[in-house]
C-alpha cells in the first residue's frame, strides 16, 4: 500500500513539473517571398526574358555531383530562374497549349533555397520558347547577387503522373 502511495506521488509530481515547464518551440524556416535575400543573392522575379538564364542555357557550366544532384557555375551579375520547367511534349508549340495550362494546373511543385521554402504564387510564371521544345513555362523565380558565393536549390514535385526531385548548387564567380 505504502509503494502504491509512492508511486502515485510520483506520478502526480512528475505530471505537476511536467504541466509548468514550457514547451519549446520547432525553430521556424522563413518563407520566402519577391525580393528577400539569403545571404548576398537577391531571389526575386525575372527582368525582360532575354536576361534571364534558364537551365537550359546553364546546363554546359553543370556538372553532375550524384542522382539528380548538379553544380552549375555562372557569372555574378547574372539573373538564373531556378525552378524546373514544364512543356507540352506532343509537338513543338510556339505558343501555349491546353495541354500545357492542364499539365501546370495539375503541377505539384515545391521549391526550396537554402532549406526556405518558396512562395511560388508569390512569384507568378513566366514562358519562354526553347528551340527544340517550343514553349516551356517556369516558375518566375530568379537568383541574381553581385558577390561570388554558392547557394543550392531543391527542388521535388509530380507532373505528368511522375515524381521528380533534384538538387543544384549554383556556384557564382566573377566573369
Amino acid at each position: 500500500m505504502k509503494n502504491t502511495l509512492r508511486l502515485a506521488a510520483v506520478v502526480i509530481l512528475a505530471a505537476l513539473q511536467g504541466a509548468c515547464t514550457q514547451a519549446t518551440p520547432a525553430p521556424t524556416v522563413e518563407t520566402i517571398n519577391p525580393g528577400d535575400t539569403i545571404g548576398d543573392f537577391l531571389i526575386t522575379t525575372g527582368p525582360e526574358a532575354e536576361d534571364v538564364l534558364y537551365s537550359f542555357d546553364v546546363s554546359r557550366s553543370c556538372t553532375n555531383q550524384g542522382e539528380m544532384s548538379f553544380s552549375c557555375t555562372v557569372s555574378t551579375g547574372k539573373y538564373v530562374n531556378i525552378t524546373t520547367g514544364l512543356y507540352d511534349d506532343t509537338a513543338y508549340r510556339a505558343t501555349p497549349t491546353a495541354k500545357l495550362n492542364e499539365d501546370w494546373a495539375a503541377l505539384n511543385y515545391k521549391l526550396f533555397v537554402a532549406d526556405h521554402p518558396i512562395n511560388l504564387q508569390a512569384f507568378g510564371y513566366v514562358e519562354t520558347v526553347h528551340p527544340v521544345r517550343g514553349i516551356i513555362r517556369f516558375w518566375n523565380v530568379v537568383v541574381v547577387t553581385d558577390k561570388p558565393g554558392e547557394i543550392t536549390v531543391r527542388d521535388a514535385g509530380v507532373a505528368g503522373g511522375k515524381a521528380f526531385e533534384g538538387s543544384t548548387t549554383y556556384v557564382f564567380s566573377e566573369p
